[in-house]
Protein backbone atom coordinates (compact mmCIF):
# COMPACT_ATOMS: atom_id res chain seq x y z
CA UNK A 1 0.00 0.00 0.00
CA UNK A 2 2.73 2.42 0.82
CA UNK A 3 5.38 1.32 -1.72
CA UNK A 4 1.80 2.14 -4.24
CA UNK A 5 1.43 5.26 -2.65
CA UNK A 6 5.46 6.30 -3.19
CA UNK A 7 5.29 5.10 -6.75
CA UNK A 8 2.68 7.23 -7.64
CA UNK A 9 3.81 9.84 -6.41
CA UNK A 10 7.01 9.32 -7.89
CA UNK A 11 4.97 9.72 -10.72
CA UNK A 12 3.70 13.02 -10.59
CA UNK A 13 5.57 16.27 -10.32
CA UNK A 14 2.79 19.04 -10.05
CA UNK A 15 1.16 18.00 -6.66
CA UNK A 16 -1.76 19.27 -4.44
CA UNK A 17 -2.85 18.51 -0.70
CA UNK A 18 -6.18 18.91 0.17
CA UNK A 19 -8.24 18.21 3.82
CA UNK A 20 -11.09 18.60 5.22
CA UNK A 21 -13.07 22.02 5.94
CA UNK A 22 -12.79 23.21 9.35
CA UNK A 23 -9.46 21.33 10.03
CA UNK A 24 -8.69 19.65 13.04
CA UNK A 25 -4.77 19.28 14.27
CA UNK A 26 -4.39 16.46 12.37
CA UNK A 27 -6.00 17.93 9.15
CA UNK A 28 -3.39 20.82 9.51
CA UNK A 29 -0.50 18.57 10.79
CA UNK A 30 -0.96 16.11 7.91
CA UNK A 31 -0.84 18.97 5.09
CA UNK A 32 1.72 20.84 6.25
CA UNK A 33 4.28 17.32 6.77
CA UNK A 34 3.08 16.05 3.35
CA UNK A 35 3.44 19.17 1.89
CA UNK A 36 6.97 19.75 3.18
CA UNK A 37 8.36 16.48 2.60
CA UNK A 38 6.75 16.18 -1.35
CA UNK A 39 8.91 19.97 -1.64
CA UNK A 40 11.60 18.15 -0.30
CA UNK A 41 11.53 15.56 -3.01
CA UNK A 42 11.32 18.79 -5.60
CA UNK A 43 8.15 18.83 -6.30
CA UNK A 44 5.70 21.41 -7.17
CA UNK A 45 3.40 21.80 -3.94
CA UNK A 46 0.61 23.66 -3.43
CA UNK A 47 -1.80 22.92 -0.25
CA UNK A 48 -5.84 23.89 -0.06
CA UNK A 49 -8.25 24.03 2.55
CA UNK A 50 -12.00 25.59 2.19
CA UNK A 51 -11.16 27.59 5.38
CA UNK A 52 -8.72 29.04 7.06
CA UNK A 53 -5.93 27.91 8.91
CA UNK A 54 -7.06 27.47 12.80
CA UNK A 55 -5.24 30.58 15.01
CA UNK A 56 -4.39 27.83 17.44
CA UNK A 57 -2.20 25.95 14.74
CA UNK A 58 -0.87 29.03 12.42
CA UNK A 59 2.73 28.48 14.66
CA UNK A 60 3.27 25.66 12.74
CA UNK A 61 6.21 26.38 9.82
CA UNK A 62 3.88 25.36 6.90
CA UNK A 63 1.06 27.15 7.71
CA UNK A 64 1.18 29.75 5.46
CA UNK A 65 1.15 27.73 2.59
CA UNK A 66 -2.19 26.55 2.76
CA UNK A 67 -4.41 28.63 0.49
CA UNK A 68 -7.87 29.00 -0.27
CA UNK A 69 -9.22 26.92 -3.09
CA UNK A 70 -8.91 28.89 -6.65
CA UNK A 71 -11.87 28.89 -8.60
CA UNK A 72 -10.74 26.24 -10.76
CA UNK A 73 -8.26 23.15 -10.57
CA UNK A 74 -4.96 24.11 -11.21
CA UNK A 75 -3.61 23.63 -14.71
CA UNK A 76 -1.10 21.06 -14.90
CA UNK A 77 -1.51 19.76 -11.68
CA UNK A 78 -1.56 16.19 -12.20
CA UNK A 79 -2.35 14.69 -8.55
CA UNK A 80 -4.02 15.81 -5.47
CA UNK A 81 -3.43 14.14 -2.30
CA UNK A 82 -6.39 14.19 0.04
CA UNK A 83 -5.58 13.91 4.22
CA UNK A 84 -7.28 13.13 7.25
CA UNK A 85 -11.01 13.00 5.11
CA UNK A 86 -13.20 9.65 5.78
CA UNK A 87 -15.22 10.91 2.54
CA UNK A 88 -14.91 13.30 -0.11
CA UNK A 89 -18.23 15.32 0.97
CA UNK A 90 -15.65 16.24 4.16
CA UNK A 91 -13.89 18.57 1.50
CA UNK A 92 -16.57 20.85 2.10
CA UNK A 93 -18.52 21.92 -0.98
CA UNK A 94 -16.49 23.42 -3.11
CA UNK A 95 -13.84 21.27 -2.20
CA UNK A 96 -15.63 18.26 -2.81
CA UNK A 97 -16.15 20.07 -6.80
CA UNK A 98 -12.32 20.74 -6.79
CA UNK A 99 -11.51 17.24 -5.58
CA UNK A 100 -13.76 16.16 -8.67
CA UNK A 101 -11.83 17.93 -11.00
CA UNK A 102 -8.36 16.41 -10.26
CA UNK A 103 -6.75 14.02 -13.28
CA UNK A 104 -6.00 11.30 -10.46
CA UNK A 105 -7.24 11.57 -6.52
CA UNK A 106 -5.48 9.60 -3.45
CA UNK A 107 -7.53 9.06 -0.57
CA UNK A 108 -4.85 8.72 2.41
CA UNK A 109 -6.80 8.25 6.07
CA UNK A 110 -7.45 6.93 9.34
CA UNK A 111 -11.16 6.63 9.41
CA UNK A 112 -13.09 3.22 9.87
CA UNK A 113 -15.94 4.60 8.20
CA UNK A 114 -13.56 5.99 5.03
CA UNK A 115 -15.86 5.61 1.72
CA UNK A 116 -12.68 4.96 -0.27
CA UNK A 117 -13.43 7.54 -2.48
CA UNK A 118 -10.11 7.85 -4.00
CA UNK A 119 -8.02 6.00 -7.10
CA UNK A 120 -5.80 4.92 -4.85
CA UNK A 121 -6.67 4.46 -1.12
CA UNK A 122 -3.79 3.99 1.85
CA UNK A 123 -6.49 4.19 4.67
CA UNK A 124 -5.28 2.46 8.34
CA UNK A 125 -8.89 2.43 9.91
CA UNK A 126 -6.84 1.48 13.43
CA UNK A 127 -4.22 4.85 13.01
CA UNK A 128 -4.40 6.82 16.00
CA UNK A 129 -4.08 9.66 13.75
CA UNK A 130 -3.37 10.32 10.06
CA UNK A 131 -0.19 11.99 11.27
CA UNK A 132 0.33 8.26 12.29
CA UNK A 133 -0.13 6.81 8.90
CA UNK A 134 2.01 9.54 7.22
CA UNK A 135 4.91 8.44 9.76
CA UNK A 136 4.73 4.88 8.54
CA UNK A 137 4.92 6.25 5.13
CA UNK A 138 8.05 8.64 5.50
CA UNK A 139 9.51 5.51 7.25
CA UNK A 140 8.86 3.05 4.69
CA UNK A 141 9.97 5.50 1.80
CA UNK A 142 12.88 6.97 4.22
CA UNK A 143 11.64 10.38 3.76
CA UNK A 144 13.75 12.90 5.95
CA UNK A 145 11.68 13.94 9.20
CA UNK A 146 13.15 17.73 9.08
CA UNK A 147 12.03 19.57 12.45
CA UNK A 148 9.34 21.51 10.94
CA UNK A 149 7.90 18.14 9.08
CA UNK A 150 8.50 16.42 12.86
CA UNK A 151 6.14 19.26 14.50
CA UNK A 152 3.80 19.03 11.97
CA UNK A 153 2.94 15.48 12.60
CA UNK A 154 3.45 15.59 16.50
CA UNK A 155 0.92 18.22 16.79
CA UNK A 156 -1.76 16.16 14.24
CA UNK A 157 -1.05 12.64 16.46
CA UNK A 158 -1.20 14.88 19.35
CA UNK A 159 -4.64 16.64 19.08
CA UNK A 160 -5.93 13.87 17.13
CA UNK A 161 -5.42 11.69 20.30
CA UNK A 162 -6.63 14.25 23.02
CA UNK A 163 -2.92 14.87 23.67
CA UNK A 164 -2.46 11.31 24.69
CA UNK A 165 -4.89 10.95 26.70
CA UNK A 166 -7.47 8.42 24.51
CA UNK A 167 -7.60 4.84 24.28
CA UNK A 168 -6.04 5.02 20.33
CA UNK A 169 -2.84 5.91 22.30
CA UNK A 170 -0.69 2.72 22.13
CA UNK A 171 2.86 1.85 23.16
CA UNK A 172 3.10 2.35 18.92
CA UNK A 173 1.97 6.05 18.80
CA UNK A 174 4.41 6.66 21.97
CA UNK A 175 7.52 5.20 19.98
CA UNK A 176 6.33 7.73 17.21
CA UNK A 177 5.97 10.15 19.48
CA UNK A 178 9.19 9.68 20.94
CA UNK A 179 10.84 9.40 17.38
CA UNK A 180 9.42 12.65 16.28
CA UNK A 181 10.51 14.38 19.24
CA UNK A 182 13.86 13.15 18.90
CA UNK A 183 13.92 14.98 15.79
CA UNK A 184 14.01 18.64 17.31
CA UNK A 185 10.60 19.69 18.39
CA UNK A 186 10.40 22.40 20.72
CA UNK A 187 8.03 19.90 22.98
CA UNK A 188 7.26 22.59 25.73
CA UNK A 189 6.45 25.35 22.68
CA UNK A 190 4.33 23.39 20.66
CA UNK A 191 2.16 22.23 23.56
CA UNK A 192 1.77 25.60 24.94
CA UNK A 193 0.71 26.83 21.25
CA UNK A 194 -1.87 23.77 21.01
CA UNK A 195 -3.24 23.64 24.92
CA UNK A 196 -2.64 27.23 26.88
CA UNK A 197 -3.38 29.49 24.12
CA UNK A 198 -6.98 29.77 23.65
CA UNK A 199 -9.41 32.15 22.01
CA UNK A 200 -10.93 35.19 24.48
CA UNK A 201 -14.40 33.79 22.29
CA UNK A 202 -13.98 30.16 23.00
CA UNK A 203 -13.79 31.18 26.43
CA UNK A 204 -17.21 33.37 25.92
CA UNK A 205 -18.45 30.26 23.88
CA UNK A 206 -17.00 28.15 27.03
CA UNK A 207 -19.64 29.72 29.54
CA UNK A 208 -22.67 29.66 26.95
CA UNK A 209 -22.02 25.58 27.21
CA UNK A 210 -21.77 25.65 30.81
CA UNK A 211 -24.88 27.92 30.83
CA UNK A 212 -27.14 26.11 28.70
CA UNK A 213 -25.85 22.35 28.45
CA UNK A 214 -28.68 19.81 29.38
CA UNK A 215 -28.24 16.34 31.12
CA UNK A 216 -30.03 13.41 29.90
CA UNK A 217 -31.03 9.98 30.34
CA UNK A 218 -30.64 9.84 33.96
CA UNK A 219 -27.23 11.69 33.48
CA UNK A 220 -25.48 9.11 30.94
CA UNK A 221 -25.83 11.82 27.77
CA UNK A 222 -24.85 15.93 27.71
CA UNK A 223 -25.85 17.60 25.20
CA UNK A 224 -25.48 21.65 23.89
CA UNK A 225 -27.15 23.13 20.70
CA UNK A 226 -26.18 26.49 19.45
CA UNK A 227 -28.35 28.16 17.25
CA UNK A 228 -26.77 30.65 14.26
CA UNK A 229 -28.13 33.59 15.51
CA UNK A 230 -26.93 32.74 19.09
CA UNK A 231 -23.57 32.75 17.94
CA UNK A 232 -23.54 35.59 16.25
CA UNK A 233 -24.68 37.44 19.07
CA UNK A 234 -21.76 35.71 21.11
CA UNK A 235 -19.88 37.09 18.59
CA UNK A 236 -18.02 33.37 17.81
CA UNK A 237 -16.45 32.79 14.36
CA UNK A 238 -15.69 28.60 13.26
CA UNK A 239 -12.53 28.89 15.87
CA UNK A 240 -14.69 29.84 18.96
CA UNK A 241 -17.18 26.77 18.41
CA UNK A 242 -13.77 24.34 18.12
CA UNK A 243 -13.92 21.71 20.64
CA UNK A 244 -17.13 22.44 22.69
CA UNK A 245 -17.79 18.47 22.33
CA UNK A 246 -15.08 18.10 25.02
CA UNK A 247 -16.41 20.68 27.72
CA UNK A 248 -19.42 18.38 28.54
CA UNK A 249 -18.09 15.16 27.37
CA UNK A 250 -15.65 15.07 30.78
CA UNK A 251 -19.10 15.11 33.11
CA UNK A 252 -18.43 12.61 35.70
CA UNK A 253 -21.25 10.13 34.67
CA UNK A 254 -21.63 10.92 31.05
CA UNK A 255 -20.63 7.95 28.43
CA UNK A 256 -21.89 10.03 25.45
CA UNK A 257 -21.32 13.82 24.74
CA UNK A 258 -23.32 15.72 21.61
CA UNK A 259 -22.96 19.10 20.38
CA UNK A 260 -25.55 20.58 17.61
CA UNK A 261 -24.51 23.88 15.65
CA UNK A 262 -26.33 25.20 12.76
CA UNK A 263 -23.51 26.50 10.09
CA UNK A 264 -24.32 27.30 6.55
CA UNK A 265 -26.13 26.14 3.86
CA UNK A 266 -29.02 24.90 6.12
CA UNK A 267 -26.91 22.77 7.41
CA UNK A 268 -26.52 21.06 11.23
CA UNK A 269 -23.69 19.87 12.42
CA UNK A 270 -22.95 17.45 14.99
CA UNK A 271 -20.17 16.51 17.51
CA UNK A 272 -20.48 13.41 18.93
CA UNK A 273 -18.15 11.50 21.78
CA UNK A 274 -18.23 8.47 23.61
CA UNK A 275 -16.93 7.55 26.61
CA UNK A 276 -17.67 4.25 27.22
CA UNK A 277 -16.34 1.41 24.27
CA UNK A 278 -19.92 -0.08 24.37
CA UNK A 279 -21.61 2.93 22.52
CA UNK A 280 -19.80 3.23 19.03
CA UNK A 281 -20.78 6.62 18.06
CA UNK A 282 -19.53 6.53 14.87
CA UNK A 283 -22.35 3.95 14.15
CA UNK A 284 -25.00 6.87 15.16
CA UNK A 285 -23.42 8.99 12.91
CA UNK A 286 -23.65 6.63 9.87
CA UNK A 287 -27.46 6.44 9.81
CA UNK A 288 -27.16 10.13 9.45
CA UNK A 289 -24.64 10.28 6.84
CA UNK A 290 -21.65 11.04 8.84
CA UNK A 291 -18.89 9.06 10.37
CA UNK A 292 -15.90 8.53 11.85
CA UNK A 293 -14.11 6.67 15.28
CA UNK A 294 -15.95 4.93 17.52
CA UNK A 295 -15.44 6.94 20.24
CA UNK A 296 -15.47 10.44 18.28
CA UNK A 297 -17.57 11.02 15.08
CA UNK A 298 -19.22 14.04 13.29
CA UNK A 299 -22.26 14.42 11.69
CA UNK A 300 -23.18 17.12 8.39
CA UNK A 301 -26.74 17.16 7.59
CA UNK A 302 -29.28 19.63 5.81
CA UNK A 303 -32.23 20.02 8.10
CA UNK A 304 -33.76 22.13 11.20
CA UNK A 305 -32.05 22.45 14.56
CA UNK A 306 -34.22 20.95 16.60
CA UNK A 307 -35.50 17.79 14.24
CA UNK A 308 -32.03 17.09 13.99
CA UNK A 309 -30.88 16.96 18.11
CA UNK A 310 -34.23 14.99 18.74
CA UNK A 311 -33.51 12.46 15.78
CA UNK A 312 -29.70 12.04 16.78
CA UNK A 313 -30.21 12.08 20.44
CA UNK A 314 -33.34 9.22 19.90
CA UNK A 315 -30.37 7.13 18.12
CA UNK A 316 -27.89 7.52 20.88
CA UNK A 317 -30.35 6.46 23.49
CA UNK A 318 -30.79 3.15 21.47
CA UNK A 319 -27.11 2.75 22.01
CA UNK A 320 -27.08 3.16 25.48
CA UNK A 321 -26.36 -0.24 27.10
CA UNK A 322 -28.96 -1.68 29.67
CA UNK A 323 -27.35 -1.38 32.72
Amino acid sequence: MYEQLATTIGEHRHIGVISHFRPDGDAIGSTIALGLALRALGKQVRLFNEDAVPQRYAFLDGAELIEPLPPAFPEGMTLLLCVDSGDIKRLGDAGEAFAAAAPLLVNIDHHGTNSRYGALNVVEGDAAACGCVLFKLFRECGWELTPAIATALYAAISTDTGSFQYGSTTPEVMHEAAELIACGIDVARVNQQLYQEVAPEAIVMQRDVLNHMELLAGGAVSCYALTAARREALGAGLEGTKDLVDIIRVIRGVRVAAIFEEVEGGRIRVSLRSKDPRVNVAEVAQRFGGGGHAMAAGIRVRGELGGVKQAVLAAIGEALPND
